[in-house]
């Protein structure tokens, strides 16, 4: 900007003497002085202050920051405001005076660090769209969605490009940064132009470098280089802005990529798809679903990985990841190779404290040409996952809480293994004993997973292992359900349910085991359809926690989500018997049960198609406990088979992290 304002400036002299017009040389009295920068402790805000020439002909003031960022000030004022100035960081300051025949003085430069520690992240999402977003009939149809859902419900702000001001990282966790046009060219800076302002662009930097999150949709996916997240040479290359036409196709996001053995990258269980329906027949693999028949624009902006150079071994995206600090969660519904990437979660980095999500597929679309969208309820899922998977606070970890002697039981070290591994090692987690309870908080850990499976221990929750009944746990997660936290109980822990009062102790789980056990070569796992009954058939083959699962047919009556294989099995039930409690029998117990404790059978054993018993069980809110209990006490659900392989050991992984994601 400097070499293109001095050769300005040349032209200028130059067509000046052309005209005869003899411009007088600058002097050191005719720039500003005595430049301060003023702020408060504790704040961001920043005075610049100075003192103008008393040369005639003064109309305006320049400011640069850090030699690069000009910003042209018309009138003469002594004093320039910033509202968020960058902390932690020395920044210079450069102050000129600007005349009215187009001479600009010397500058005057004052240097500034101002030490600041944030207050934390908001809790607030902030959408931002072009001054002109309505012109869009994608975008405009996207801003009455989140106003509808978000601003409504005072969970959001929309903001136009006209009051990026307002965006703060102490006020919003999260921003959702929308651009879907016709006609624009490629590249970043053809962006609609309040979306690519100085100023637009500034604040963006700063909201993302103090650890602001970005959803960044269809041409937006380009402000990853205008934001330098990637380099130019990195940008988005697969890229459509025409007028489109009717379609009838249904289009989606495939997150299953890769075609080759061990090199298969499987996304379809990540936050972005929690609860979606994965539909399959529609292209080589399930995908999920986007829109429907209607007129399309076509509108990628996404990344084609063949075209970067990208070593082939052992696969493109493995290179893309490292390259760029990412991950590939998904690309165009037919593809099942490396070749491209349309959605792609952006880890923070050293420089960029947040974390930016971009998703280039044509397939997100908000406008089908004025049409119904058949997926519309997929649509509208998706985004609204983004948005709460960009939103969480980075604090935010999910919780395993264990005896204190958990190690004497295979099934829980086993178990602690794998959490330590794929929660507590990515950051996402952290293990609890029960002698470490006190660092249990509601703030930083949305959901709890209690574990214990034991061998030789009495029925009873007074009788639970490890310090697990003692006084401090129990008050420590009573008061952690009472305020929100929600819970995952399994196995023997299922029993805390009347512990910490969600249930009477006349409806405490029944069927119980804690036996040696020994060699069963069967499959076991659970069954999801209850009831025989016509009318009276309960179907949760579809929830939340068998997300991705195979529902495996041909080994009982009715297809089951299979969780352990041949082994050595404890048989350690510690379910409901529902025939027990004296329930009524019509319409059934478990409609009984449910009414009377305020819950959902989810699962059952493998084999049974009655109303008998409830082996997996979703407790609701209640006034009195604001957390959600999901209580697993299937003798199915076993971490540990004798120290023989499982089978069904991916299907168990699986439906551990759906629980633990369903809960968070």
């Amino acid at each position: 900007m400097k070499q293109i304002y001095l050769g300005l400036i040349a032209l200028l002299l130059g067509l000046s003497a052309c005209n005869n017009v003899d411009l007088k040389p600058m002097n050191a009295s005719d720039g500003v002085t005595n430049l301060v920068a003023d702020y408060t402790p504790g704040s961001r805000e920043l005075t610049l202050r100075w003192v103008n020439p008393s040369a005639s002909g003064l109309s305006g003031i320049q400011i640069i920051k850090d030699d690069t960022d000009i910003t042209n000030i018309d009138g003469v004022v002594d004093s320039y405001y910033i509202k968020k100035a960058p902390t932690n960081v020395e920044v210079s300051y450069t102050v000129k005076a600007r005349y009215s025949d187009g001479r600009v003085s010397q500058g005057q430069t004052v240097r500034v660090n101002i030490p600041y520690e944030s207050k934390g992240s908001g809790s607030m999402i902030a959408m931002l769209v072009a001054d002109d977003y309505e012109t869009s009939a994608d975008e405009k149809a996207a801003a009455a969605w989140f106003k509808a859902n978000y601003v409504n419900s005072g969970k959001g702000v929309l903001l136009t490009a006209s009051q990026i001001d307002e965006l703060d990282t102490e006020a919003h966790a999260a921003c959702w940064v929308a651009c879907d046009r016709v006609g624009i060219a490629n590249g970043w800076t053809n962006l609609p132009a309040s979306l690519v302002s100085n100023e637009v662009i500034n604040a963006l930097k700063a909201f993302v470098t103090d650890g602001g999150n970005l959803l960044l949709t269809n041409h937006a996916t380009q402000l990853t280089v205008g934001l330098g997240r990637l380099p130019e040479a990195l940008a988005p290359g697969i890229f459509g802005s025409g007028e489109g036409g009717p379609n009838p196709d249904i289009w989606g996001s495939q997150p299953i990529i890769g075609n080759t053995e061990g090199q298969i990258y499987d996304h379809s269980g990540h936050d972005i798809y929690r609860g979606m329906k994965f539909v399959s027949g529609l292209y080589d693999r399930s995908i999920y679903t986007f829109i429907g028949s209607g007129v399309k624009g076509d509108h990628n902006c996404m990344w084609d990985l063949n075209s970067y150079g990208l070593a082939p071994n052992p696969n493109v995206v493995k290179a893309w990841e490292d390259q760029t600090g990412s991950h590939v969660l998904g690309t165009w519904n037919h593809v099942v190779d490396y070749c491209c990437a349309g959605i792609v979660d952006f880890d923070p980095t050293t420089t960029i404290a947040g974390r930016i999500l971009a998703v280039g597929l044509a397939a997100y679309e908000w406008d089908l040409g004025g049409e119904t969208n058949s997926c519309q309820d997929q649509l509208e899922k998706f985004t609204a996952n983004c948005l709460r998977y960009i939103s969480e606070p980075p604090t935010s970890k999910v919780a395993m809480l264990v005896a204190d002697d958990y190690e004497q039981s295979a099934d829980e070290k086993a178990a602690v293994n794998w959490f330590t591994a794929n929660y507590v090692n990515q950051g996402t987690g952290v293990l609890l004993k029960a002698s470490t309870i006190d660092e249990l908080d509601v703030e930083n850990n949305p959901m709890c997973w209690v574990a214990c499976d034991r061998v030789g221990i009495a029925l009873g929750w007074t009788n639970l292992p490890g310090n697990l009944a003692s006084n401090d746990v129990i008050n420590a997660l009573k008061t952690y359900a009472a305020d929100g936290g929600n819970l995952l109980l399994t196995n023997h822990a299922t029993q805390l349910t009347v512990g910490l009062g969600r249930i009477a102790e006349a409806y405490a789980p029944g069927i119980f085991g804690s036996g040696e056990g020994g060699p069963n070569p069967d499959i076991w796992g659970s069954q999801p359809i209850i009831g025989n009954t016509e009318g009276q058939i309960y179907d949760h083959s579809g929830h939340d926690i068998y997300r991705g699962m195979k529902f495996v047919s041909g080994l009982y009556d009715r297809s089951i989500y299979t969780f352990i294989g041949s082994g050595v099995k404890g048989d350690h039930n510690c379910m409901w018997d529902l025939n027990s409690y004296g329930l009524a029998p019509s319409p059934n117990v478990v409609k009984a049960w449910e009414d009377q404790t305020s819950s959902h059978v989810l699962g059952t054993w493998n084999h049974v198609v009655d109303y008998c018993c409830a082996g997996i069980v979703d407790f609701d809110p209640t006034t009195s406990f604001n957390g959600r209990i999901l209580a697993v006490g299937l003798a199915a659900y076993e971490w540990d088979l004798g120290g023989e392989t499982n089978s069904c050991q991916s299907q168990l992984e699986r439906f551990t992290s759906n629980c633990i994601g369903y809960l968070k």
